[in-house]
């Protein structure tokens, strides 16, 4: 195959994942060449790597064994290490960010943001602390690193010192979420309830802009619930998801008399099996401090 060619890449990524239907979603995980056998520990995991072999002679395709390793506990996929208690974040991305010097040109501000939105699921408040950084980009070529610039750059470093550990949901197990927002961001954590208590899945946040910050309160949570839905999209597929908010956004969605951009926000959430109840206690320090960076008084902020 040509790699040289635009298409090149979802080409092989197509005939990959027609090579391990089969597998895929159930003990692999394929991206292009970056593959992936998994197992839990009451299943073979020979046999699981066997029938992955098999797939692999069936249609003449080679592994190069200087880039294979077997039987082990934690493992690098997609960037992020895959273990037995969950998805950990990439240790060496983090130490990049906590080694990086203050930026002084706009070359080195697009770095670090790039940098930040490769490791945006672990960071629970990416866009509220983000804004000052983005907003470096819209002036001049030549930028000012303000206090507020470097107070944010520290409050990143100190967090990605020690990442949390998001969970990995089983098949078919209810999924909660929770939307806190302020005036200029909106955000959303997924959660998986144990009897330890709650275990971030996920975090997902999106800044606002241009009309989007003229919404009304019920707007921008119903809005916040869309963008999690387009975002976390193989979640509300493939779970049940229930949406803990004090805000009446379920009655408001399926208001007879919505209008506008309200109608085509309740066709696309109507897709996925999605369910309300009134919000309850968060179980879980790394998720209370979520709600209460997003909700920190500043404007209008409120818990929903």
């Amino acid at each position: 195959m040509p790699f040289g060619l635009k298409n090149a890449g979802a080409t092989y990524q197509r005939m990959m994942s027609k090579f391990f239907d089969r597998q895929i979603g159930d003990h692999m995980k394929v991206y292009m060449n970056d593959m992936i056998a998994k197992s839990l520990p009451s299943e073979d995991h020979v046999s699981i790597i066997e029938k992955n072999f098999k797939q692999l002679s069936m249609y003449n395709m080679r592994l190069n064994p200087e880039k294979c390793t077997f039987g082990i506990e934690v493992g690098k996929f997609l960037g992020f290490l895959l273990a037995s208690r969950g998805i950990e974040a990439n240790l060496s991305k983090c130490q990049e960010i906590i080694d990086m010097r203050s930026p002084c040109t706009v070359k080195e501000v697009q770095q670090l943001n790039g940098r930040l939105t490769a490791l945006s699921r672990f960071l629970s408040f990416a866009a509220k602390h983000s804004l000052p950084l983005f907003q470096l980009l819209k002036k001049n070529k030549t930028i000012e690193w303000s206090d507020e610039c470097e107070a944010t750059f520290k409050v990143f470093k100190q967090y990605l010192a020690a990442p949390p550990i998001l969970s990995k949901p089983t098949p078919d197990e209810v999924l909660y979420v929770y939307l806190p927002m302020s005036d200029e961001v909106v955000a959303a954590v997924l959660i998986e309830e144990t009897v330890e208590g709650h275990n971030p899945v996920y975090f997902t946040s999106k800044a606002l802009q241009g009309p989007e910050l003229r919404y009304q309160k019920l707007e921008k949570v119903a809005y916040a619930l869309l963008i999690t839905t387009r975002r976390l999209h193989q979640y509300f597929q493939s779970h049940t998801t229930v949406i803990r908010t004090n805000q009446p956004i379920r009655q408001m969605l399926h208001k007879p008399e919505l209008a506008g951009r309200m109608i085509a926000w309740s066709v696309e959430l109507s897709q996925f099996d999605i369910h309300f109840e009134p919000r309850t206690t968060i179980k879980s320090q790394v998720l209370s401090d979520f709600v209460a960076e997003l909700t920190a008084p500043k404007g209008n902020s409120e818990h929903v």
